[in-house]
């Protein structure tokens, strides 16, 4: 894998760190309101660099779990994993749009995020990115509290013995295995950590609808909402109302202002903030 990387993003980057990421009104928890960005050209450029990531770095899959259904899935491996030393395993589930089995789809921003040059320099780790036949977590109306819920569906529970299953064959950190999403994906991230609280260190839920029935579960895992307030495609309703019952006390809440659901990937959440945040918690 190449590992040169242009000195004009190193210097664009340490700067948006300034600008933001390293500012002091950024918490690791409690409710942080960041302000739509005006530098367009500066995220169209980022996007562009991460989507030309070369999606041959990740290995193609195959799993069929104790269902009747199975999963592909594309698996990155960091240089030099096949020594000895465990390291992190980051999870990456996609939104409703990437469904199938064409084994490509799946892998989003998200997915490529984590594993570029600088990144993977700084915060090595396997990622894994499964791809749904099926929606992964359907909605419903939550009567008490007015808002929709998210509901596991049954690949969900294949793509977690899929985990289950590379714990025996990588070495993986067992304390440091992660779970990122968008939208559809993101509901299934608070999904997996309802399901299997003791597997995960901590979750990022990108626009995504949470899970209420498993409040007092969930509030002692890391988790890391991020929403815009204009988003009507997966209401900002529903994670406001779940960061309120969690309490704050493990839970960071971004609400990005004026962002709807498909503008949600702005420059604070394309740099290194996100793998800064989840690799610092260990379960």
């Amino acid at each position: 894998m190449p590992n040169t990387r242009p000195i004009t993003y190193i210097l664009s980057l340490v700067l948006f760190c300034g600008m933001l990421s390293c500012s002091k009104r950024v918490h690791t928890f409690g409710k942080t309101i960041v302000s739509k960005s005006t530098d367009s050209a500066y995220l169209k450029k980022r996007i562009a660099e991460i989507k030309g990531f070369n999606a041959s770095y990740f290995s193609k899959g195959t799993f069929k779990g104790n269902t009747d259904t199975s999963i592909v899935y594309r698996l990155f491996k960091p240089e030099g994993s096949n020594i000895k030393k465990n390291l992190p395993l980051v999870v990456y589930f996609h939104g409703s749009n990437a469904i199938g089995n064409d084994n490509n789809s799946q892998l989003g921003i998200l997915a490529k995020l984590f594993a570029m040059n600088e990144i993977q320099a700084k915060y090595p780790a396997f990622i894994l990115a499964p791809q749904f036949p099926a929606r992964s977590s359907n909605y419903t109306l939550d009567q008490n509290r007015n808002v929709l819920t998210s509901v596991p569906q049954p690949c969900l529970q294949t793509a977690i013995q899929l985990i289950d299953s590379l714990k025996n064959t990588l070495n993986i950190d067992q304390k440091r295995i992660y779970v990122i999403g968008f939208s559809m994906g993101a509901s299934s991230v608070i999904n997996a950590l309802s399901l299997k609280p003791d597997l995960f260190a901590a979750g990022i839920s990108i626009s995504g609808i949470p899970q209420f029935d498993r409040i007092n579960e969930l509030a002692n895992i890391p988790i890391w909402l991020i929403h815009g307030n204009m988003d009507m495609e997966n209401p900002f309703d529903s994670d406001a109302q779940f960061f309120k019952e969690l309490n704050g006390n493990k839970t960071r809440f971004w609400e990005f202002d004026k962002l709807s659901h498909n503008d949600i990937f702005a420059p604070a959440i394309l740099n290194m903030e996100l793998p800064m945040w989840l690799f610092s918690h260990h379960r």
